[in-house]
């Protein structure tokens, strides 16, 4: 009897024991994969800041400067020995600043065409589509804010034309948005668009850019279950609930004619779509931002969906360290700008011979250096 209950005790003690390595078997498991996991986020993390780093020039951007007032302060500072002058700083408005090195900065375009956009450059007709919504977008490492710059589409640039052979035949001076089709689209169109826009802004280092169809805004608006907006123009010749000032939910039905409306026919009109595309940025990625707060999942499932509608230079890697930063930003409303100017109309007779006008925009050269040291640059504490 007591040998039966000795051996009952010990196929106890065995199912037992089976179970505890049962358990510790699976929590091993559990383990194992976290760390995987948590490796393989690392290893993404860490490969995608080195590459963000080296995909652009890590030079600063050379800004227009005032040789006599750099003059002026340089030897003040030189003859008062407080500081020594640094090669790399500028003035503007009669102070000193120095590039932030710590700036990521992406280009977003909004491609004027529906369904998928291919990476492959195609230059047999130059039907790539046009950059119909051009923004900057820089996250600014150390102080964890993030800035936006709305760039008006038909900013005036030198474009450059390429043949089926990928060679180059012609520069001509015309609207920035031209560039992605001239290019054929795919991976040379998006190497040209941040050339441009490089350019544009003083030879700022653009470190990545992301191209989308008009499918995507409308699949990013339903997977965010709809956006918000107050409408900033009036827009009752398109729709007669678009009055200027009213609060209007955006669908993916209804989000792409919103963004895309203009009054053709009215000098400026690409600018005043712009503020209203630019108010629906920001709201945007403010909600955006808190579904990946609340989801981090919530990224790959938006990929996934957008990934037919877009064409990027930036890998998975990149991606994951981009996002891990940008969540720990902020995006106040004061840090959304657009590039001032002024509309010239250029004048011409069509096919049918009506007189009709390209709307050309002239970048304000001075308002862009303020631009660029409030957001690229910080001050530098000297007395002069």
């Amino acid at each position: 009897m007591m040998e039966k209950n000795k051996r009952g005790k010990r196929r106890k003690k065995r199912k037992k024991n089976g179970i505890e390595k049962v358990i510790m078997c699976l929590l091993s498991i559990v383990f194992v994969t976290m760390l995987v996991l948590g490796l393989a986020g690392t290893i993404l993390y860490k490969s995608g800041e080195v590459a963000l780093k080296a995909s652009a020039n890590a030079a600063a951007p050379t800004m227009v400067v005032n040789a006599e007032e750099v003059s002026r302060i340089r030897q003040n500072l030189e003859h008062n020995n407080s500081v020594a002058w640094q090669d790399d700083w500028v003035v503007y408005d009669g102070k000193v600043y120095e590039y932030r090195e710590n700036m990521l900065n992406f280009l977003l375009l909004g491609i004027d065409r529906g369904g998928n956009l291919s990476s492959e450059t195609k230059l047999a007709d130059w039907d790539a589509g046009q950059a119909d919504t051009i923004f900057l977008v820089s996250l600014n490492q150390t102080d964890k804010q993030i800035s936006v710059i709305g760039i008006p589409r038909n900013s005036m640039v030198n474009v450059e034309i390429f043949n089926s052979e990928s060679e180059r035949v012609e520069t001509i001076y015309n609207q920035i948005c031209l560039q992605y089709g001239y290019a054929g689209g795919g991976e040379l169109g998006l190497r040209k668009m941040k050339e441009s826009v490089s350019e544009l802004m003083c030879g700022l280092p653009i470190h990545g850019v992301c191209a989308v169809s008009f499918d995507a805004i409308s699949v990013i608006t339903d997977q965010m279950g709809g956006i918000e907006v107050v409408v900033p123009d009036d827009m009752t010749g398109y729709n007669r609930a678009y009055v200027q000032g009213s609060t209007q939910t955006l669908t993916g039905k209804n989000v792409v004619g919103y963004l895309r409306y203009r009054q053709y026919d009215a000098l400026g009109s690409p600018t005043t779509r712009l503020a209203r595309q630019k108010e629906f940025i920001r709201v945007a990625m403010g909600q955006m931002m808190q579904e990946v707060k609340a989801n981090p999942v919530f990224v790959k499932d938006l990929y996934e969906s957008v990934r037919p509608y877009m064409n990027t230079d930036i890998s998975v890697d990149e991606a994951v360290y981009i996002a891990s930063k940008a969540l720990d930003c902020t995006l106040a409303q004061q840090s959304f700008y657009q590039l001032a100017g002024e509309d010239k109309a250029e004048y011409f007779v069509s096919d049918n011979g009506r007189q009709d006008f390209f709307d050309d925009y002239y970048i304000d050269e001075e308002e862009l250096q303020r631009i660029m040291c409030e957001v690229f640059y910080q001050e530098v504490k000297v007395s002069d």
